[in-house]
């Protein structure tokens, strides 16, 4: 049961989210965050000792909630262990081109900026993309096992450069304004994952 303290905690973190989701980590105030979210000074001070101890809070539910829904899709039944990695990255795609900045990757968003200043908050979203890699290398193996990948690829490595892939599509998708870098992702992927071609056997 969520107490009324989880409750107002919560309430700040979702507030900030948001704005950091518009404004970047540096770009969101206190005064701001405190204004949306309707909540004294004291309240926040009350459950963060710093805005770098919030950023740290904020990027840690975001992983959680993160590593959930991508849990949920890897492991839903039905399609093969291709289909669903194929379905993450379409997810992805229209996540990232939503125009709502509510719905797009954080990593993506405040990932080079907070590296440079918050040693804690850094260190969060590395162990967070390290759990993101090797569960994308887990699916591969799943797809191998069922045959839907090819036995010719490298799990772990694969996992973590497709991973790596679409977080710099994300970034060139921003610089650009356009589709095109998930479109070449989302074909580089597909090439990437397939099965190479049955030939018949030559007759003797």
């Amino acid at each position: 049961m969520q107490t009324q303290t989880d409750s107002t905690r919560d309430h700040i973190l979702t507030t900030g989210r948001g704005l950091v989701a518009q404004r970047g980590f540096a770009g969101m105030g206190l005064t701001e965050l405190l204004k949306t979210a309707s909540v004294p000074k004291g309240s926040f001070y009350h459950y963060f000792s710093s805005k770098e101890d919030f950023g740290s809070k904020l990027l840690e539910q975001y992983m959680s909630q993160y590593m959930s829904r991508l849990d949920d899709i890897l492991t839903t039944e039905g399609p093969n262990a291709r289909a669903r990695l194929m379905q993450y990255w379409s997810l992805w795609t229209s996540s990232q081109t939503s125009g709502d900045a509510c719905v797009q990757c954080l990593i993506v968003k405040i990932g080079a900026e907070i590296s440079d200043v918050s040693e804690d908050m850094r260190e969060i979203l590395e162990d967070g993309t390290r759990q993101i890699g090797t569960r994308l290398s887990q699916a591969i193996v799943d797809g191998q096992k069922d045959q839907s990948i090819s036995l010719a690829v490298e799990p772990d490595l694969l996992g973590a450069a497709l991973y790596e892939m679409w977080l710099g599509a994300s970034l060139m998708a921003k610089l650009n304004r356009t589709r095109d870098p998930f479109l070449n992702a989302m074909a580089t992927t597909e090439l990437m994952l397939s099965k190479p071609p049955q030939h018949p056997k030559e007759k003797l």
